[in-house]
């Protein structure tokens, strides 16, 4: 956990849209909206990936995301968390791979947690936040892998 989020008793979120037609944004969008659903969870979406615990990617990964996507990643202090939201984010959904994406973060990665969808609603994404951070808790701060 992020000193801030072991503080503030906050999971940190840093969201990142890799490519394709931004519905997951969209539900994202609406969850941070939904009446402080987000904050009364426990959960607060923050502008950087230094002050975050999760990395939560939508979207199909784009050739052109890719170095965006490492240098989330590696700026990211202690624990890290790899979440991928949607089927494009999984596994490049509707857009597969061709000579501009590379297809989802399935099987190039180790995800932690992967919520399908097309898109998955803001109830579902906050269930699934809270959900697995509730069960598997973050890991130890010497968990560090590579995107």
């Amino acid at each position: 956990m992020t000193r801030a989020s072991a503080t503030s008793g906050m999971v940190s979120v840093f969201f990142l849209e890799t490519g394709g037609c931004a519905g997951c944004a969209m539900e994202l969008a609406a969850l941070g909206g939904v009446a402080g659903a987000a904050g009364r969870a426990g959960i607060r979406f923050v502008c950087t990936p230094r002050h975050a615990d999760i990395l939560l990617v939508a979207g199909p990964v784009t050739r052109a995301m890719v170095p965006v996507l490492e240098q989330a990643w590696q700026a990211m202090p202690g624990a890290r968390i790899l979440m991928a939201i949607g089927d494009c984010a999984i596994d490049g959904g509707v857009f597969g791979e061709n000579y501009a994406v590379l297809g989802g973060l399935r099987g190039r990665v180790h995800l932690d947690m992967s919520l399908p969808g097309c898109p998955p609603s803001p109830d579902m994404i906050l269930s699934a936040i809270t959900r697995w951070v509730r069960e598997v808790g973050l890991p130890a701060p010497s968990d560090r892998r590579k995107v």
